[in-house]
């Protein structure tokens, strides 16, 4: 059953999720960050080995497990929560890699839904940029944009498309969208 109090924002990498999700924050919205990016900033402040350039399955298990984690967190927190990626495209990545998931995780994933509705933040060349954690070229990361929503749709949820305006205009739109849903 789905949860009409979590919301997920995903998309493209560089689209202005995490700006957006920020956003949401300073405004006192309940937020969960991405845990991807999480982990690998905690990497790097206590001297840490995981990271996905040097063992791409320990910390791909680490993200999905950390994004249960978080979703069980969220559910003490005021609604709505909105979620920087949610568990369908953590899957749906690791599939596409390769890599192994354990049975009992994918199940435990899969139990955990978000609210019918998911906004995206489709490719954006115009704020894409490369700094210490987003290595890649805004080519390399657009084309992980459609294995994500992609991961969504197979899993019945409708999709709502960021607009590509100023922060404020995005923000407009996802409140009214999540009044509407209400």
């Amino acid at each position: 059953m789905d949860d009409p109090r979590f919301y997920v924002i995903t998309g493209a990498s560089g689209a202005g999720k995490s700006t957006l999700v920020n956003a949401l924050g300073e405004l006192g919205y309940c937020v969960v960050p991405e845990i991807a990016l999480t982990i690998v900033q905690e990497q790097e402040q206590r001297g840490g080995h995981l990271y996905p350039w040097t063992d791409l399955q320990a910390f791909m298990e680490a993200v999905l497990v950390r994004n249960i984690q978080a979703y069980d967190s969220a559910r003490a927190m005021r609604s709505p929560v909105f979620f920087d990626r949610g568990l369908p495209e953590c899957l749906a990545h690791m599939r596409l890699l390769g890599l192994r998931i354990e049975p009992g995780l994918a199940a435990e994933a899969a139990r955990r839904r978000y609210a019918g509705t998911v906004f995206v933040a489709e490719p954006w060349p115009d704020i894409y940029v490369c700094d210490r954690w987003r290595r890649a070229p805004f080519e390399r990361a657009a084309r992980s944009f459609e294995p994500t929503v992609a991961a969504y749709v197979e899993d019945g949820y409708r999709l709502r498309t960021i607009p590509q305006r100023s922060v404020r205009e995005r923000l407009a739109y996802v409140l009214e969208t999540v009044r509407a849903d209400t």
